[in-house]
């Protein structure tokens, strides 16, 4: 009986305190979503802090404590917004797949294209925004040497593979860029309102328009492989 109770007693003592942490990753996410919708509206540079908090239902207070800064928020920020462009996990799946390298290329394209062409997301608004204001330059950069280090080394890793090329050839980069360029270009597009369809007299789908440009740039890559 004594054990039980111990037991039980153990019990209670640490369901508060795991409520405590689901309540603070639940807060941390909820600050983290309304800075993101209320960036993509106007920016965010011009959404003050306490409008943020007031969406997300908490007080001033919890940005430092989440974030440590209103600068350490507009970080995180950033970098949820390019795990959802360019998700770690989904990226290893399809590196780790039974496929030619050439698939796996394709199939990267495909994952980035769909979630940063999508018009039904905050997301892309704020990237779109704020990768091309000069203000939060350092911002942008610190959060893309986090992502560089892991995921640009997975997506680099595919490029050799197909090319030949080795992982620390200048080609290689080059490469790289060029090949995600147009996907990128095409991004900046969609999400700043740019009528580059008509622009350019282009009339097709999303999927048509993807299927030409891995067609144009996979002719480029070839031109590289070993």
């Amino acid at each position: 009986m004594n054990m039980e109770n111990k037991k039980k007693g153990s019990l209670k003592k640490g369901e508060p305190k795991r409520q405590q942490r689901d309540d603070g990753r639940q807060t941390r996410e909820r600050l983290l979503e309304c800075a993101g919708i209320l960036a993509a509206q106007k920016g965010f540079s011009l959404v003050t802090s306490k409008e943020i908090c007031q969406m997300a239902g908490t007080n001033l207070a919890a940005i430092n404590y989440h974030f440590g800064s209103r600068e350490g928020l507009y970080e995180a920020l950033l970098y949820q917004i390019h795990q959802f462009m360019v998700n770690e996990d989904s990226l290893r799946e399809i590196a780790s797949r039974d496929s030619s390298p050439r698939e796996k290329i394709s199939a990267l394209v495909d994952m980035v294209a769909e979630q940063a062409w999508s018009r039904e997301n905050w997301q892309m608004q704020v990237w779109s925004r704020e990768v091309m204001h000069t203000d939060q330059s350092a911002h942008v950069s610190a959060v893309l040497m986090q992502v560089v280090k892991v995921k640009g080394s997975l997506a680099l890793k595919l490029f050799s593979d197909y090319t030949g090329l080795a992982m620390d050839d200048i080609r290689l980069y080059i490469c790289f860029l060029c090949f995600m360029a147009p996907i990128l270009l095409v991004t900046y597009g969609k999400h700043s309102n740019i009528e580059y369809q008509k622009m350019a007299h282009i009339s097709c789908s999303d999927g048509e328009l993807l299927s030409h440009i891995k067609k144009f740039c996979f002719a480029g890559l070839d031109s590289y492989r070993k």
